[in-house]
C-alpha cells in the first residue's frame, strides 16, 4: 500500500495537471489514481455511495469469496475526498462494475452507442422497401434506420440522419473504450501495491490481472479495427492506428499543440498480442471460477481472441496454436445439431460453446423490431440466406421468411432464433461474444494458409459442418478454393455477430489469397407518417477508404494541431440503372 504521504503526493501532482485541463475528449484524461479525487462534494458523495452500494450488491450476489471483508471496512477513506483500495477484491469489484460492459435495456435496436452498429456495415444486411408508394412502414424506422443512415450508407459524416436535420454523436465507442482502458490501467497500477497475505489473495491477484489484460486487449482490438487500417505486414509499421494509453497517470501538456498521437498499426497490434498472451498465462495459473465463465474472461477467451488477432496479422502458425488450445478445452464444445430449432433460440446462456460475452445486444431488443424483415426495418440479404443448404439446420433457426401476399416478389428475410429475441436485456452480445465455433474456423483457416496442412483444414471444416448440416458428406478442397470455403462457412456461422465487417477488411489485404468486393446497401426512405417514398442505393467499392472510420469530430477538434484523420468521401446514391452492374 502507498503510505499516506506518498498517496497525497501522487494525488496532488496528478490533480495539479487535471485542474488545468479543458473539458476532455479522451475520458482517461481526468482519471487520476484509483482514489478518484473529485471536483465537488456532490460528485464525491455520489462516488462513495456508489462504491458502498456495489459492495452491498456483491454480498447479496455472493460474487466474492468467503474471505472478503465486511461492508464496514470495504472502503478505507484516507481523507474526506479520497477512496483507497485495501484489498484485491475491491479492484475485482471495480473491474466488474466499471470495466466489463454490462447488458442494459435495449428498446430500439442498433444505434450509434458503443459497439452497437457493427452489424449495420457489411454485406449481410439491407432495408425493406416496396413497390407500393405510400405503403405504411414500421415506426421503428425513425429510431434505428433514419437515425443510422450515416453508418448504414457509409457517409463521410456518420452523425447525420437521412434528412441531414438531426445529428447524434460519433464518439460513443471511442469514449467508452478509452474510459474502460483507463480504469484497467489504474487497476494494473494499483494492484501491485496491495498485499497478498493468503493463497486466495494471490490467486485473486493473478486472476484480476489476467482479466484486466484481456479486456484492454479486446478494447484496443475494437478501436484498431474501426479507426486504423487493416493489418498489412508490409505497411503496418507506417499506417496510423489509434493512440496508445498504458499508464495510470495523466499525461497532459497544456502548452503542447498536440496532446495525443496515433501509434502505428504494428505497435497497437503488438500491444494487443502482449496483453492477450499475458492474460492467457495468468488465467491459466489462476483459472476463472466456473460460475463466472460466461461474463468474465478465462484463458479460453484470451486464447480464442488471440487466435483471431493472429489471423488478422496473417501469422498463421500462431493462430493455429492458439485456436487448437481452445478446441481442446474440457469446458466448452461445439453445439450439436440437436441444439438448433426453429422453436427455441440457439445462442443462450446454456449453449455449450459460448466462452465469453459482454455488453448488450440490440438485435434482441424486441421480437417485432430489429432485422425483422418488415416494411421500414432491416432485413437479411438474400445473398447470405441463399448460401445455406436446405438441409443446414442453421437456415431455419437463424432466419425466417416474412411472407408477403400483396407483393410476393418482395418476400423478405428476418433474423429469427439465432438470439433470444424480445427480451430487452440480453446475456449474449452481438458484437463481443466468443464461442467455440470460431475456434474451429480460426484453426481451419490458419491451417489452410499453410500448404502442408490442408488435411487438417479439411478435417476441421468437415467436423464443424457435420454439426450444422444433416446429412452431411465430408468434402475435400485445396488451395484457394479451400480458403474460400472456410471464409464462406465463417460468414454463415458467425453472421450478425459483429465479425463480418472486420473480416472483409482483413481479406482485402491478405497477401496469400486477397479478396475484396463491392457492397450495395438499399436504403428505403419512409416519410414522417411512415409511408414509403423511395429506395436509394449506395455503393461501397472494394478498397474504399470508408472501410475505416474517420476519427470522432470532437477528437479532431480537441488539439490545437489535430491528429491526422482518416479520409472518407461523400457518398451519393447510385443512379437506378447503375445499381445492379456496380454490385459485380
Amino acid at each position: 500500500m502507498y503510505s499516506p504521504s506518498v498517496r497525497k503526493n501522487l494525488t496532488d501532482k496528478t490533480q495539479a495537471k487535471v485542474d488545468s485541463l479543458p473539458q476532455p475528449l479522451f475520458p482517461y484524461v481526468r482519471h487520476t489514481l484509483w482514489e478518484y479525487k473529485y471536483h465537488s462534494n456532490h460528485q464525491k458523495r455520489r462516488t462513495i455511495m456508489k462504491l458502498k452500494q456495489k459492495a452491498a450488491n456483491i454480498i447479496k450476489a455472493c460474487l466474492l469469496t468467503a474471505t472478503f471483508c465486511g461492508c464496514s471496512d470495504f472502503l478505507s477513506e484516507y481523507s474526506q475526498d479520497m477512496v483507497i483500495p485495501k484489498h484485491v477484491q475491491q479492484l475485482d469489484e471495480l473491474l466488474i462494475g466499471d470495466v466489463y460492459m454490462q447488458s442494459y435495456k435495449m428498446e430500439y435496436g442498433m444505434s450509434n452507442q458503443s459497439c452497437q452498429f457493427f452489424n449495420l456495415l457489411d454485406d449481410d444486411i439491407n432495408t425493406v422497401g416496396t413497390s407500393l408508394i405510400g405503403k405504411v412502414g414500421h415506426p421503428y424506422y425513425n429510431y434505428a434506420i433514419n437515425s443510422m443512415y450515416g453508418y448504414y450508407a457509409w457517409q463521410q459524416d456518420v452523425r447525420y440522419n437521412y434528412q441531414a436535420k438531426n445529428y447524434s454523436n460519433d464518439n460513443a465507442t471511442w469514449n467508452d473504450m478509452y474510459r474502460r482502458i483507463s480504469i484497467v490501467n489504474i487497476i494494473l497500477d494499483e494492484i501491485e501495491q496491495l498485499p497478498h497475505k493468503t493463497d486466495q489473495d494471490y490467486a485473486d491477484y493473478l486472476r484480476v490481472k489476467g482479466e484486466a489484460f484481456f479486456l484492454r486487449g479486446q478494447f484496443y482490438f475494437v478501436l484498431a479495427n474501426l479507426y486504423g487500417d487493416a493489418y498489412n505486414p508490409s505497411t503496418c509499421a507506417s499506417k496510423l492506428c489509434v493512440p496508445l494509453k498504458l499508464s495510470a497517470h495523466v499525461e497532459y501538456d497544456k502548452d503542447a499543440d498536440q496532446q495525443f498521437k496515433r501509434e502505428s498499426v504494428k505497435r497497437i497490434y503488438e500491444q494487443i498480442v502482449s496483453d492477450l498472451k499475458e492474460s492467457a498465462r495468468l488465467l491459466t495459473e489462476s483459472p476463472q471460477k466456473s460460475h463466472h465463465l460466461l461474463h468474465r474472461a478465462s484463458w479460453e477467451a484470451a486464447s480464442l481472441l488471440l487466435s483471431r488477432v493472429y489471423l488478422f496479422m496473417q501469422d498463421w502458425p500462431n493462430a493455429e496454436i492458439e485456436a487448437e488450445k481452445v478446441m481442446n478445452s474440457r469446458l466448452f464444445s461445439l453445439a450439436p445439431t440437436s441444439n438448433f430449432s426453429n422453436e427455441t433460440p440457439f445462442l443462450t446462456t446454456t449453449n455449450p460453446e459460448i466462452i465469453f460475452s459482454q455488453g448488450s445486444n440490440p438485435l434482441c431488443c424486441r421480437s417485432d423490431w430489429s432485422v425483422t424483415g418488415q416494411y421500414g426495418d432491416y432485413c437479411v440479404t438474400n445473398e447470405l440466406y441463399s448460401m445455406f443448404d436446405d438441409n443446414d439446420v442453421r437456415k431455419t433457426t437463424f432466419f425466417a421468411k416474412r411472407r408477403n401476399t400483396v407483393e410476393p416478389q418482395n418476400d423478405s428475410i428476418g433474423l429469427y432464433k439465432k438470439y433470444e429475441r424480445g427480451i430487452e436485456y440480453s446475456h449474449i452480445s452481438d458484437a463481443l461474444m466468443l464461442r467455440m465455433a470460431e475456434a474451429y474456423l480460426n484453426y481451419a483457416e490458419a491451417c489452410a494458409m499453410q500448404p502442408t496442412k490442408a488435411d487438417k483444414a479439411n478435417s476441421t471444416l468437415n467436423t464443424l459442418r457435420s454439426q450444422r448440416i444433416t446429412p452431411y458428406a465430408p468434402q475435400t478442397y485445396s488451395g484457394e478454393q479451400l480458403v474460400q470455403e472456410i471464409r464462406n462457412e465463417r460468414r454463415k456461422e458467425l453472421c450478425f455477430e459483429g465479425k463480418r465487417w472486420f473480416d472483409l477488411r482483413r481479406y482485402a489485404v491478405c497477401v496469400q489469397y486477397p479478396y475484396s468486393r463491392n457492397i450495395i446497401h438499399a436504403y428505403s426512405v419512409y416519410n414522417d407518417n411512415f409511408s414509403f417514398a423511395t429506395t436509394e442505393y449506395y455503393l461501397l467499392p472494394a478498397g474504399d477508404p470508408a472501410y475505416t472510420f474517420s476519427l470522432p469530430r470532437k477528437v479532431i477538434e480537441f488539439d490545437k494541431v489535430p491528429m491526422p484523420d482518416n479520409p472518407r468521401n461523400k457518398r451519393e446514391p447510385l443512379e437506378y440503372e447503375d445499381k445492379k452492374t456496380e454490385q459485380e
